[in-house]
Order: C-alpha cells, then sequence, then structure tokens
C-alpha cells in the first residue's frame, strides 16, 4: 500500500502522476526488474524532478538507494523486507535478526519518508534509553542536512541551513522541518523507554527500535520495569489514531517482546537469519562465511536469540518444560541440606539471599523442600536460617540436616552467626560452599547446569501446589495415616516489601523458565546441593547397634 502524500506537499502534474503509476508497479515487481527501471527512469531526458521526488515519497526502496546512497541496500532480500514493510507498516513487530536492516528500513528510511510525505507529522523515536534512542535520531538529522539532492528536491520541507534556520535541531530537543501546524512535539524526537521517557508529549507515529536491550532482561525486575515502561509509553500517542511501528531482536524467552506477542498486541513479522531458522540452515542475507564466523564467536544462546530470533533454539542451554516434576508426598526418611546464596544488600537492583532446602532419599533423589528468595540483611538471613534449620531438625523422618553457604559470602556472615550461637547458646556447624569445577571457574550458569541430569532423568522434584480444598488421592491417604507432614506444600514467603510469594512458582516463572539470560539467584543455591557431598538416608534399627555375641567354646 502506497503511502499518502499530504496535499501541501503534492506535485501535481503528469510526471507526478507517472511516478505513482511506477510506484504502484514496483510494489509487486521483481528485484532486478525494478532496479532496472530505476536506472532507466535516471537516463531519461523526459523524466523531472517532479518524478524523482514523488518517486522518493512512495517508494521507500528508491528513496534509500537512489536518494540517500544507500547502495549497501542493493540486495533482493533487502529489497523483499523494503516493501513487506510497505504493504503493511503500522502495528506490527519486526523482529529481524542482527545485521540485518530493519533499523535502517523501518527506523531511518521510514521517519524519512513520513516526512517527506506530511511535514506536519510528529513522530517519536523510543529505545530502551534516550542514549541508545539519539543514534538514531542523529542519522536522520545528517541526512537532511548533508544530503543536497533531498534538499533540493524537497525544499518546501527541508531546510538549506538548519542548525540557522530551524526551530529546534538538536538531539535532545528534536528536530522540526518547514510545517504549517505548530504542536508542542517537535517533527522528530528522541527518547528512552526506560530512562528518560517524556511526559505531556503525544505523537501522531511512535517508532519503537531496540526497546529491548542486555540491560532490559537482566534479572525479572527489570523485565517487569521495561514491560510497564512499554505499557505506559502508548499513552504517547496522539488522541486520534496513534500509530505504532516496532522494529527490535530477541534477548530472552520472557522479553518485553514475548510479553507484546503473548497479548497480540501486534502482529509478529519474523525474519532469522536462515532461511529455516535452524543453526545448520543457509543464510537469507549474511554471507556463508560472515555466518559461519558468527556462529564460532558467539554462544549458542546469544546466536538463538539475535540471529535466529528463538531463545528456544538455545536449547542446549535452556531447561525444558517436561523435565519439570511435583512430588505430592515426600518420603518418610530423608537427608536434608540447606544451601545458602547470600546477597548483602536490599536494593531493588541487587540480587536476592536464595535459601533453598533440598532433601535426598534412598535413592538419591532430590526434593525442594523449603527456601526463600528475597532480598535480605544479615540479621535477617541469621533469623530465617536458624528458623529454617530448626524446622527441619524437628521434621520427621529427617535423619541429618546439613548447612553450606556460599564462599565469596561466607566469612563475614559465619562469623555474625557463631556471635550470635554464643549469645543464643546453640550452636551448629556451617560448612563453606565452593565448587571446585574445572579451571575454577564460579560462573552461575556453569553450576546451575549441574541440574540439568537430574531434572532430565526425572530424579528432582518440586513441591506439588496443594489445595486443602482440593486434596489428592494419595494426600487423603496420608492423611488417614496421621502422616499428613509428608504432605507437599506451597512454599510462601514474605519478601522484603511486606508481598507473599510462592517461592516455587517465582522460581518457575522468573528463572527456572527464563534460564540463561536472567540471574538465576534460586536455581543456584539449588545447584549447591552437589557441592554438600549429598548422601542418601541410613536407617538404622536397634538389633544392629547391639554389640555381637561373643562365640560359645
Amino acid at each position: 500500500m502506497l503511502p499518502v502524500i499530504a496535499d501541501s506537499v503534492y506535485t501535481d502534474n503528469k510526471n507526478s502522476d507517472a511516478a505513482k503509476q511506477f510506484a504502484e508497479w514496483a510494489q509487486s515487481a521483481p528485484y532486478h526488474l525494478v532496479v532496472e527501471a530505476y536506472a532507466d527512469c535516471h537516463r531519461d531526458n523526459n523524466i523531472d524532478d517532479s518524478f524523482i521526488r514523488t518517486l522518493g515519497q512512495l517508494d521507500r526502496y528508491y528513496l534509500g538507494v537512489f536518494l540517500c546512497n544507500r547502495h549497501d541496500m542493493l540486495h533482493p532480500w533487502i529489497y523483499e523486507r523494503c516493501r513487506e514493510v510497505e504493504s503493511d507498516r503500522d502495528r506490527h513487530l519486526d523482529l529481524w535478526a542482527r545485521f540485518h536492516y530493519k533499523s535502517s528500513i523501518i527506523t531511518f528510511l521510514g521517519c524519512v519518508q513520513e516526512v517527506l510525505c506530511d511535514p506536519d507529522i510528529t513522530i517519536g523515536l523510543i529505545s530502551f534509553s534516550a542514549k541508545q534512542a539519539k543514534p538514531f535520531l542523529r542519522q536522520i538529522m545528517q541526512e537532511f542536512e548533508g544530503n543536497q539532492k533531498l534538499c533540493d528536491l524537497y525544499p518546501d520541507i527541508l531546510w538549506e541551513k538548519p542548525r540557522q534556520q530551524a526551530p529546534k535541531w538538536a538531539e535532545n530537543e528534536g528536530i522540526c522541518v518547514k510545517r504549517n501546524s505548530n504542536p508542542k512535539e517537535q517533527t522528530i524526537e528522541a527518547h528512552g523507554l526506560v530512562d528518560g521517557q517524556p511526559t505531556g508529549r503525544h505523537f501522531n507515529l511512535i517508532v519503537y527500535d531496540d526497546v529491548v536491550v542486555q540491560e532490559a532482561v537482566n534479572t525479572p525486575e527489570q523485565i517487569a520495569k521495561t514491560t510497564t515502561q512499554w505499557e505506559l509509553s502508548l499513552n504517547l500517542g496522539s488522541t486520534h489514531g496513534p500509530r505504532f511501528q516496532y522494529a527490535g531482536t530477541r534477548y530472552s524467552y520472557g522479553d518485553t517482546y514475548g510479553t507484546i506477542l503473548q497479548r497480540a498486541a501486534v502482529k509478529p513479522r519474523i525474519h532469522p537469519a536462515t532461511h529455516n531458522g535452524q543453526m545448520d540452515g543457509t543464510p537469507v542475507f549474511l554471507e556463508q562465511e560472515r555466518w559461519e564466523e558468527i556462529k564460532k564467536t558467539t554462544s549458542t544462546y546469544v546466536v538463538a536469540c539475535q540471529q535466529l530470533l528463538n531463545p528456544i533454539a538455545g536449547s542446549d542451554l535452556a531447561f525444558k518444560a517436561e523435565w519439570w516434576n511435583e512430588w505430592e508426598i515426600r518420603p518418610y526418611t530423608m537427608n536434608v541440606y540447606i544451601m545458602v546464596d547470600p546477597a548483602n544488600s536490599k536494593s531493588k537492583t541487587s540480587n536476592r539471599t536464595a535459601i533453598a532446602v533440598v532433601g535426598v532419599d534412598a535413592n538419591y533423589n532430590k526434593y525442594l523442600l523449603d527456601g526463600v528468595c528475597h532480598r535480605l540483611q544479615l540479621s535477617e538471613r541469621w533469623d530465617t536460617l536458624k528458623k529454617i534449620r530448626k524446622r527441619w531438625k524437628r521434621a520427621q523422618g529427617v535423619r541429618e540436616v546439613k548447612i553450606g553457604y556460599e564462599r565469596y559470602g561466607a566469612q563475614s556472615d559465619i562469623d555474625h552467626f557463631k556471635q550470635m550461637m554464643t549469645i543464643e547458646g546453640s550452636s551448629f556447624p556451617i560448612y563453606e560452599l565452593n565448587w571446585v569445577g574445572g579451571g575454577g571457574s564460579q560462573s552461575k550458569k556453569d553450576r546451575i547446569q549441574r541440574l540439568e541430569p537430574d531434572l532430565k532423568d526425572g530424579s528432582f522434584f518440586f513441591p506439588y501446589p496443594t489445595d486443602k480444598r482440593n486434596l489428592t488421592s494419595a494426600q487423603e491417604d496420608m492423611i488417614e495415616r496421621n502422616q499428613d507432614f509428608l504432605i507437599s506444600r506451597k512454599i510462601n514467603c514474605i519478601d522484603e516489601e511486606g508481598k507473599v510469594y510462592d517461592v516455587t512458582e517465582w522460581m518457575r516463572n522468573n528463572e527456572y523458565n527464563l534460564f540463561p539470560t536472567v540471574h538465576p539467584d534460586f536455581l543456584d543455591a539449588m545447584s549447591r546441593i552437589y557441592d554438600m557431598d549429598p548422601i542418601p538416608p541410613i536407617t538404622r534399627s536397634y538389633r544392629t547397634l547391639e554389640p555381637a555375641r561373643e562365640a560359645t567354646y
């Protein structure tokens, strides 16, 4: 579909009508014919500036290659993407592989074309931060300033010396072309989504480009904040018929783009780097040598996100949904291990203190029994650890309770704990946890990967979310036997903000399903079970404790 040219900037003559007919034909014509036709137009003496001007307004590919001198876009795949975007510009989420010209086609050329078709338009360029949005605006500014061909073709829209003549012409404040109206918004402004989102602005068109970046997916809070800020940014649209366009690249399965797709807020337009969206596919645009280099120098997960646009394609690092097994009734006899991964701050940007309580049965099966995962001060860590230990020391069937503490947070904390033990008249050992993996690496992701064999073969279990009003038959049987203490229960805790949360549910939604793209504090604490040298419980009878009878002669 061709864009609409405002009456104030439409040249009404035969050559302009011819340009319109040419643009309509080019929308569906093959690449090589269109490029040859472009060249023929420039060799035709009957073609004047009004034809070139109108064609530049209506044909984005022509605007880019011939008027903005983007000869690097002379490629059939780029041509097809340009035509695809032109056919349906708004309310699409264009997720294209990195290095595949999405910003050039949608943000740069798209904004230039919008202004040339209607100089009274107001456009908001939104990226994750204002710092990341300004380069997009800077590129457009430089094109309007330095492209004499554009200035000569559109003198009624573009300033000859914009830095001296334009009412506004700066990265921080935006740029203003020649226009008939005088809204408070500039023609194009650049703002941040999370950092620097404006208030009191209402744009005809909002272009979101790279609102999800690495900083937006490091923690569940950052993902939630980015999503919330996106929701708020929708209010920046104009009162009547606001338009929205999205361009980006995936960073995580659970990122804001994933939320946008789940809500069906826009239509997805996804173009991975290969023809089949797989590692072994044929590259659609990059040279084979370049594609091999990317795969060799970049981690599998990053390639899956950034090039294949499918975080699940990096499944060699991700935990599968079918590996999640739940226990309704725990074994009676168990050894219990308490692993602590402390965080020394309660600020919203800090990691959480994770305490994972895992039971081991006689067959080496592992059961998540208890835990916390929120921000705690040192005194709160002591109180919490003491209560959890006391709870499981008294639990029926538990043979041993052993505590391990993360090495890099252990010394100062343990010194405090020893002091509190002396004051309170109780004492118990706390073992320092240090992963002795190959090369001395202390990577959380590598540690957590050790969970994979147990998860995969179904020997690691998570608590079933028991509903007292709807017990399973096995749970009802335990109640009849007066062994309801073996029934699974939700691990409900109160976080640093006073909110109640289910540890298991939180960990599954924010760490298990998103690993390895977030800081997985609780999964890391769970993985420390392998540093505790866990052993199955030993059941002793009184007979085995009696001394052997002496031989009779």
